[in-house]
């Protein structure tokens, strides 16, 4: 027997530590393994890790909560059972020969304690209120659209700052990859001139190699920038996504390209903005909310109908009942009953003071509902200009690029053939590399003027 089971131990902790060491591997290829995410797969892991819009999601649930609270008010409010012990003394009856009712227990001695019990039950039904629980209920309904208009805000805004720091990272590598070619260029650059200067050629100088050096300088100095914001960028995108530290992941795209939009007048996005603006539903949820709490202080002016009913129910060990209507009997009884009311709140002038209060937080919004509609037409046309313009310069920035590596093919030749001099060499190299940079920037901002025109609102013109 003490075999069998040392057997059945053996295999038992061999399971064990198989376990463990599937589970220790399955984590160490989750923390080792670099994940490819695409935009959309960046968008889709900010909408399911990030904190903001978690917090975003359980408004929601609190304000469901509440909207069921204010619907279970209609419905017994006042629904409560009491059941309570106690101890009391016995009182017990007795007639005498004459007809006379007594009790022999006329002292109270610890050891004839008895015990009662009570049951009470209480009720109360609204009939009918002039609208304050269908207010109430309202104004809970109208709390949910303005949380879920809050979510998409969020989500709109999050989505922004994941394309942008998206965009923003492949703009980086791609800089880091024209920087890095340009070091290449410059160092065959120097060595050549370092061999035409041992040869003793007389087309090249020492002032030559100083040019090329400072420009060196400058490569490095601008590469080491690149790299800083590379590095800041991923730590932005990280955080956006809500991704853990020991997650590493790389993007997918390779190139920062031009993203396709759909290209519409300013008034069709002015249009879509009134309609589909996240804070512009979130507002006008909000004034109806407000609208429903103004007729709940007005439903003070007015007489609250309910119905109630009360069954009590008493019993005592060892108690006489007499059974009679005119003697109290505090200990043994069963009392049901019912009535209908009204409550109406006399103080006039302080339901007038309610009233005025929330015709006022009425007001003073949708004041704010004119000033948000001006602020968004400015927005949107301002966006809607910029993202314009910079396709007007990324189509530029293209031209001048093509103009630049023109310009560099032309003096490099010139300078192998001997003709040419190096500082023609640098200026081209200068002038390539700049057209370079500005293209791309050209192209980030672009797409970066087209995600904040689809944010300002609330559309997303993104076609890829």
């Amino acid at each position: 027997m003490q075999v069998i089971t040392s057997v059945r131990l053996f295999y038992l902790k061999s399971f064990f530590c198989l376990l463990l060491s599937l589970n220790h591997s399955a984590v160490f290829s989750q923390t080792t393994d670099t994940l490819k995410l695409s935009l959309k797969d960046c968008e889709k892991l900010s909408l399911e890790n990030n904190l903001e819009i978690e917090t975003a999601k359980l408004q929601i649930n609190v304000a469901r909560a509440k909207r069921t609270q204010a619907r279970h008010l209609k419905i017994l409010p006042k629904f409560e059972l009491k059941h309570i012990w106690g101890p009391s003394t016995q009182a017990r009856d007795s007639v005498t020969a004459f007809g006379v009712l007594t009790s022999p227990d006329t002292s109270f001695q610890f050891k004839d304690l008895r015990y009662y019990t009570e049951t009470e039950l209480n009720i109360l039904q609204p009939l009918y209120t002039f609208g304050k629980l269908s207010g109430l209920d309202e104004a809970a309904s109208y709390g949910v659209q303005v949380e879920k208009a809050n979510l998409d805000k969020v989500s709109q805004t999050k989505q922004l700052e994941v394309r942008k720091w998206y965009w923003n990272l492949l703009l980086q590598k791609e800089l880091l990859l024209v920087i890095e070619d340009a070091e290449k260029e410059m160092k065959k650059a120097k060595d050549k001139v370092d061999e035409k200067l041992e040869a003793g050629a007389e087309d090249v100088s020492q002032t030559d190699g100083f040019k090329l050096q400072i420009y060196q300088y400058e490569i490095k100095k601008r590469k080491s920038e690149i790299l800083n914001k590379i590095v800041i960028a991923k730590a932005w995108l990280r955080m956006t996504m809500g991704v853990a530290p020991d997650v590493n992941f790389e993007l997918k795209d390779e190139y920062l390209e031009r993203i396709d939009a759909n290209w519409q007048e300013l008034p069709a996005y002015l249009e879509v903005a009134y309609a589909d603006r996240p804070d512009i539903s979130q507002l006008r949820a909000g004034l109806s909310a407000r609208h429903a709490l103004i007729k709940i202080a007005k439903s003070d002016y007015y007489p609250q109908f309910f119905f109630g009913a009360q069954i009590r129910y008493n019993y005592a060990k060892d108690r006489f009942d007499s059974k009679n209507p005119f003697v109290n009997n505090p200990y043994n009884f069963f009392r049901p009953g019912f009535i209908v009311g009204f409550n109406l709140n006399l103080n006039f002038v302080q339901t007038r003071d309610k009233v005025r209060v929330e015709e006022a937080e009425y007001k003073k919004l949708a004041h704010k509902e004119q000033l948000l509609s001006d602020g968004i037409k400015i927005d949107v046309q301002q966006l809607y200009l910029e993202a314009k313009q910079s396709e007007i310069n990324m189509r530029g920035s293209r031209r001048a690029l093509k103009a630049s590596e023109n310009w560099l093919r032309s003096a490099t030749m010139t300078f192998d053939i001997g003709v040419g001099e190096i500082k023609d060499v640098i200026d081209a190299y200068q002038a390539k590399g700049k057209m370079q940079f500005e293209h791309l920037e050209n192209i980030y901002k672009f797409n970066i003027g087209i995600a904040k025109l689809g944010h300002a609102i609330g559309k997303n013109l993104y076609l890829n």
